[in-house]
Parts: structure tokens; sequence; C-alpha cells
């Protein structure tokens, strides 16, 4: 794998980095079960695009 650098864990916010609550331990981390394509697990980019769909 590209070692989560396909997530820019400090780049272009807020679309990069982690699900909220998701902590790197040891160089890994562990996602979580959330529903969807990965943006709802993120509240700053959900707002984002749900003010987009209104």
């Amino acid at each position: 794998g590209l070692g989560g650098n396909e997530s820019y864990p400090d780049l272009f916010q807020p679309f990069g980095g982690f699900p909220d609550g998701v902590k790197v331990e040891n160089s890994y981390v562990t996602m979580p079960d959330l529903p969807g394509i990965g943006f709802e697990g993120k509240a700053d980019l959900y707002e984002h695009m749900k003010a987009l769909s209104a």
C-alpha cells in the first residue's frame, strides 16, 4: 500500500485526513465501521457536503 499517504493527514483540509476519532498508533490506524463512502466520519467535511446538497 501507500502507507496512508493517500489520506494526506495534514493537507487539503477538510478533505484530507482520517475520520474523526481515528488515532495513529505505532504507525497504524484502524478504520471505524461507518456507513457511507468516508466523508460522513469527518464532521467538518460533512458540513461542507451537506451545504452543497441543500
